[in-house]
């Protein structure tokens, strides 16, 4: 298993974190999401939620906790603990401690005759189902998964990251139980320990207690649904303002220079309050109650988010593509180009300050070739206007999903 560490004494606290990623699969994000949370809350040796919380208690408020994600065409699995550095305790071993629960909660589950406890996951569907329901009542999050299923051909990037709501529905403990076992024998397993702790001891209690073979998942590109011509989808919902959620899709190759290119190009345009989508479509032409742009930046994606009069839904979409041409034609100034620049090395260097900002940009490199983070801020700095109108021009518009009330045709 890959183990990396950041030996800092910034942190009063270590973070140990395990990163388990395995192949984007509709079939197996709800129970992976589900998995998830019942090695979190329980364990063999401490069968109720309360138990848990009590051990973590006497470790000095140890936090244990876990979550899923998609990214890229990955589904990950973190599991990760927080403790209070030994250095500030008297005759304790908080870090051995630390990974002797991990190794509990991964190798010791909560589980009888190869199944967990359909109580338990009763309880954690529930939980899922509620936040399923809440993304349907927030237009803006319910109008962005509607254009992810519109514009990709792979039901599993249709989806959140636990998976499709009606499989989650019919999940039991076997099946959880057989993807338990898929998760700790075939998944790529990557280690961070952040914090001041020494290598070696980091080193030997990896191989005590996580003993995770060196593993290589094999993922498969992300996969737009092929069109001729722009898809334009309307939704008729109740809704006060219409919901615009449109994604385009570039030529992008990590890490050559289009990669950063993207990176800064996606600033500019809607990154921040300096972008041109805030200032001209927010602010000088009052279209938009909010507006921004997010990227997949490996997979070069972007995605245009806003909130807009009902009337004026179609004028915004004109004036959205619009300043995107002026991004295509060199339209912007270098002062927005430095600022764009400034702005996102501000943010790496920030995310670098917390121990879960490094965990996640390391982890980032298990994605394709490796990059440190001089050489991530020094390919971003080295962008140039033409980088970015070179970029620009390999943008097509995939889809718009419009969100609106009836009567606003």
């Amino acid at each position: 298993m890959t183990i990396n560490l950041l030996n800092t004494d910034k942190f009063k606290t270590i973070s140990i974190v395990l990163k388990f990623k395995a192949p984007l699969d509709i079939n197996t994000m709800s129970e992976r999401a589900i998995l998830s949370k019942l090695l979190q809350k329980t364990s063999a040796k401490y069968p109720d939620e309360q138990q848990m919380i009590n051990h973590l208690a006497h470790l000095y408020g140890a936090h244990l906790y876990s979550h899923v994600i998609k990214q890229n065409n990955a589904h990950v699995l973190t599991l990760g603990i927080d403790i209070i550095n030994d250095k500030f305790l008297e005759d304790e071993d908080l870090l051995q401690e630390a990974f002797k629960l991990l190794h509990e909660v991964i190798f010791s589950p909560n589980i009888h005759d190869d199944t967990f406890c359909e109580e338990l996951i009763n309880t954690e569907k529930h939980l899922f189902l509620t936040k399923y329901q809440a993304i349907k009542e927030n237009l803006g999050q319910y109008g962005f998964y509607q254009l992810l299923k519109s514009m990709f051909a792979d039901d599993a990037m249709k989806n959140p990251s636990f998976g499709d709501i009606n499989h989650l529905e019919r999940i039991n403990g076997k099946e959880i139980f057989n993807t338990y076992q898929r998760l700790i024998n075939e998944d790529e397993v990557h280690l961070y320990a952040v914090g001041d702790v020494d290598a070696e001891r980091v080193d030997e209690l990896t191989k005590k207690y996580l003993p995770f073979a060196e593993r290589k998942v094999h993922l498969s590109g992300v996969q737009l649904k092929q069109i001729d011509n722009t898809q334009i989808m309307i939704e008729h919902i109740e809704t006060k303002q219409a919901r615009i959620s449109m994604g385009y899709r570039f030529d992008v190759k990590h890490p050559e220079s289009s990669y950063f290119a993207f990176i800064v190009l996606n600033q500019i345009f809607g990154g921040d309050p300096s972008s041109l989508l805030f200032t001209n479509v927010r602010e000088k032409l009052s279209l938009a109650y909010q507006i921004h742009s997010q990227i997949d930046a490996r997979s070069g994606i972007l995605y245009v988010l806003s909130g807009v009069n009902q009337d004026k839904r179609l004028e915004a979409i004109d004036t959205i593509n619009t300043e995107f041409s002026r991004i295509k034609q060199g339209e912007f100034d270098e002062e927005l180009l430095h600022t764009a620049k400034r702005m996102i090395i501000n943010q790496k260097k920030e995310s670098l300050d917390r121990p879960k900002g490094y965990v996640e940009i390391e982890f980032s490199n298990t994605f394709g070739a490796a990059i440190s983070e001089e050489q991530w801020m020094s390919g971003v700095n080295k962008v140039t206007k033409e980088d970015i109108i070179r970029v620009a021009h390999t943008g097509t518009l995939h889809t718009v999903y419009c969100l609106t009330s009836e009567g606003s045709e």
